[in-house]
């Protein structure tokens, strides 16, 4: 007789390495999504891999999961600046203010978004693509806030046709291309908006919801972060900073401030180091998003009845560590002063 054979167990798994975790990871967006792509959570709460994992891997999943995570309606920016708070120097060069890996950080939030967002000012400054390229992910649609039609129609995001681009436009502009000059490539749409109040960030994040366009990147510039963040408009808030001193050069963030310190916006903050560059994230909470969209449910965080962090004493903690606070954002309502001008740049 010819004994039973002991079953042999199953060879180990690879190492999960950082190009897999980000392919499972795009196919996050609840949590029984990151379930399925393997993610659990350890004993404070944190994201990690059920299996071996590369410190790139798991590197990803502690810095991307909550934004797979936040929902289909949620609002996000990102800039890059020197120490000093300028995102290009005088003459409006910006190549590249930070360093590779903040490039490819900046083209995975544009990979987990529906839609990214620039202003007139940029487009005409930086001519960007606004595509994904330094990883895998599929283009967002491309978004160019252009009440006055100032973009000239020869830029990339017009011309490419690497991804559909939305011509935002106004139908009371002043000034910029004739009609005659509005001739958009293939894929691209011209949205015309009545007038500028129609340009405030809550309405435009409305009309783009409308258009399933749920997840939003403001990307830039300063001017229109800036706006987006003092209009309450943002629930997250990207910044990478470089060891560089400009002197002078294109501000960032700018806005009305508040004369007395203990009334600064310290939201809950994480800090990353990418390369010689310090990204800081800054949850700003759930922004007051007004009522459901025709058709739409009331997003899951209102439902619960979750509310909005309030202002935070920054310490360095984990995200999702906050205390909920007030309907209406962090301090509640808008910062003081008024909004941003829109400068173009």
């Amino acid at each position: 007789m010819t004994g039973r054979r002991s079953a042999e167990p199953p060879p180990p798994r690879p190492e999960l390495d950082t190009d897999k975790a980000w392919e499972l990871l795009r196919t996050v967006r609840t949590e029984a999504d990151a379930e399925a792509a393997g993610l659990v959570r350890d004993a404070e709460g944190r994201p990690r891999w059920n299996r071996d994992s590369s410190p790139g891997a798991r590197e990803l999943a502690d810095r991307y999961l909550p934004l797979c995570l936040a929902g289909p309606r949620l609002t996000f920016a990102q800039l890059g600046q020197s120490l000093d708070g300028f995102i290009a120097t005088r003459t409006g060069d910006a190549d590249y203010v930070t360093g590779e890996e903040d490039r490819r950080h900046l083209h995975r939030l544009r990979a987990l978004a529906d839609a990214v967002v620039v202003g007139a000012g940029t487009a005409v400054a930086d001519d960007p693509q606004l595509t994904v390229r330094a990883c895998t992910g599929a283009h967002p649609v491309r978004v160019v806030l252009d009440p006055h039609r100032r973009v000239p129609p020869h830029r990339k995001v017009f011309t490419d046709g690497s991804a559909p681009t939305l011509w935002v436009v106004s139908a009371g502009r002043e000034g910029g291309h004739t009609p005659a000059d509005d001739r958009p490539g293939p894929g691209v749409e011209v949205l015309t908006l009545p007038d500028s109040a129609a340009f405030a960030p809550g309405n435009l994040v409305r009309v783009l919801a409308r258009r399933g366009l749920g997840r939003v990147l403001i990307e830039g510039g300063g001017v229109t972060v800036s706006r987006f963040l003092h209009e309450r408009a943002l629930h997250r808030l990207y910044v990478t900073v470089a060891p560089v001193l400009l002197g002078d050069g294109v501000p960032g963030l700018r806005f009305a401030g508040t004369p007395v310190m203990r009334d600064a916006l310290r939201p809950p903050t994480r800090r990353a180091a990418l390369g010689e560059d310090t990204l800081f994230e800054l949850d700003l909470g759930t922004p007051h998003p007004g009522p459901p969209l025709d058709g739409e449910h009331p997003e899951p965080r209102q439902a619960r009845g979750e509310r909005e962090h309030p202002v935070h004493h920054g310490d360095g903690q984990p995200l999702g560590g906050a205390e909920t606070g007030g309907p209406e954002g962090p301090g509640g309502g808008a910062l003081p002063g008024p909004p941003a001008a829109d400068v173009q740049r």
